[in-house]
């Protein structure tokens, strides 16, 4: 009896391990994409190209069109977060009457957050002058006026510590504090103000982020270095451009030899932010419609250097 009963868990621990590892082979060995990669992936090739205001005005009317009629509720809310990035003014009623018709359900929640989102991103564009435009970025922080979503107040105390408007640092502070508590909020604290000094204490933008880029200071040296990679790319300019081509080189230099040959410290902490750092500036100069070529022209080499099985 003893025996039988062992033979069929032995089999039950058998088609458990089996059943397992099939789940698990999809994500791990064919390295399927997250989740709803195709709906962003949808709305990103059709707001590609907004060199002109007509082409703009074509893509914003596209994008309206699947937000207010769409049946995929993720290719709806990617469709808002990209109203919201273009600051699209001719969408802003429509975002605010469709926000205040859905309700906050677990299946559309998300899509009401962003609608919310993309609406206040355009308020705050709308507001002549740089001053207003900060004064409203500090009300969204206090959690009005509505509509209100639970993203607006996180996004506005973003938006606030990366232009470096040291007077709402009281009001990040505190709406920090009172979302998180403990380690976690006081790190962002810290983040928060460390990005307004940079800004508010250089000559230029440019200048700030530069700073931040090449800082030697281990204090949140992740995060303060992927903001400036992040707000550099934004920039758009030879300049900035070339900063980030030029410390990519020195990524290279410090972690390869003259052979290509890798000398970094494999599970280093270290090698995991320059991998993050080397990649992140070469989608930056991908996304500034640099072939393959020219970026190799300036020495960078993304076929060959800071490919993840190498830090393994």
């Amino acid at each position: 009896m003893i025996s039988k009963m062992s033979e069929k868990k032995k089999k039950q621990v058998e088609v458990f391990i089996v059943s397992s590892i099939m789940v698990l082979i999809p994500h791990v060995v064919t390295a399927s994409p997250p989740p709803f990669y195709e709906q962003q992936k949808i709305v990103e090739e059709i707001a590609k190209d907004t060199s002109t205001s007509e082409k703009k005005a074509k893509i914003v009317a596209e994008l309206m069109d699947i937000v207010n009629k769409g049946k995929d509720v993720h290719l709806r809310q990617f469709a808002a977060e990209k109203l919201g990035e273009l600051e699209a003014v001719e969408a802003k009623d429509m975002l605010k009457t469709l926000a205040e018709k859905l309700e906050w359900t677990d299946s559309t929640r998300y899509l009401k957050g962003a609608i919310i989102l993309a609406y206040w991103q355009i308020r705050v564009a709308e507001e002549l002058t740089k001053e207003a435009q900060e004064e409203l970025l500090i009300k969204l922080v206090k959690g009005g006026p509505p509509p209100n979503a639970p993203v607006v107040p996180s996004w506005a105390v973003d938006e606030l510590s990366n232009r470096g408007v040291k007077r709402a640092l009281p009001e990040i502070i505190r709406r920090i504090r009172s979302n998180y508590s403990g380690k976690y909020g006081e790190e962002r604290i810290m983040l928060c103000t460390k990005k307004i000094q940079l800004i508010s204490t250089n000559k230029s933008r440019q200048e700030a982020l530069t700073e931040a880029l090449l800082t030697e200071d281990k204090t949140q040296y992740q995060e303060i270095k992927t903001w400036a990679i992040k707000e550099l790319g934004k920039l758009k300019t030879d300049e900035s451009r070339w900063i980030l081509i030029n410390y990519a080189l020195e990524l290279q230099k410090k972690f390869y030899d003259d052979n290509q040959k890798w000398i970094g410290r494999r599970g280093d902490p270290e090698a995991s932010n320059a991998l993050e750092f080397y990649r992140n500036i070469i989608k930056i100069l991908k996304k500034a419609d640099m072939t393959d070529d020219e970026i190799q022209a300036t020495g960078l080499r993304p076929d060959k250097f800071f490919i993840s099985s190498l830090l393994n």
